[in-house]
């Protein structure tokens, strides 16, 4: 018998993770709207690192219901379909989980103290300049890339929803009818 429904949790995750990218997307925006050393760009840099180890979390937890659970049959029998939207996802879940470390890095190298909720994490290593610099545009290059990846996945789900006239759009909203 082939699954047919997204595990709820497997839904309440990835709704979760894009509205936490979002947020991590408006926060950093925001902060260049505030001058070099002010208050508010440094509060919107940690914001934007607590959203990140956030993302991370979700990430990890989104796979491990994922590996636990599985993901219903595709429903577009194409196998290049399917071995895009394979490879889509797991990209996806590579660059949600490969830029948080990234931006801890970031933080790391630049000698500044990362918070998560009250905690404070140790400094792991010793800051450097010049690899505070790499890991910021190697975090940077992930984000962009994400968010370009992440619009591609949205038009081919609204594209296989319209054009296709599938269900994989309504499974990851819950809102299948399965037909007998």
């Amino acid at each position: 018998m082939s699954k047919t429904h997204y595990h709820p949790a497997s839904i309440f995750f990835h709704w979760f993770v894009f509205l936490l990218v979002i947020a991590a997307l408006i926060v950093i925006e925001l902060k260049g709207q505030f001058p070099k050393g002010s208050e508010p760009r440094e509060l919107c840099k940690t914001v934007h690192g607590v959203i990140g180890q956030l993302i991370f979390i979700a990430m990890a937890l989104r796979l491990m219901i994922r590996l636990t659970h599985g993901v219903p049959t595709p429903t577009n029998p194409k196998p290049v379909f399917i071995s895009l939207a394979k490879a889509m996802h797991w990209l996806l879940y590579a660059l949600l989980l490969i830029a948080p470390i990234f931006g801890i890095l970031y933080f790391q190298y630049g000698g500044k103290e990362i918070h998560f909720f009250g905690l404070v994490w140790p400094q792991l290593l010793t800051p450097n300049p010049e690899m505070k610099k790499i890991a910021e545009g190697i975090h940077e290059f992930l984000g962009n890339s994400l968010y370009f990846l992440i619009g591609i996945h949205a038009l081919a789900g609204l594209w296989q929803h319209y054009v296709l006239k599938d269900d994989t759009l309504r499974r990851m909203l819950n809102k299948i009818k399965v037909h007998a």
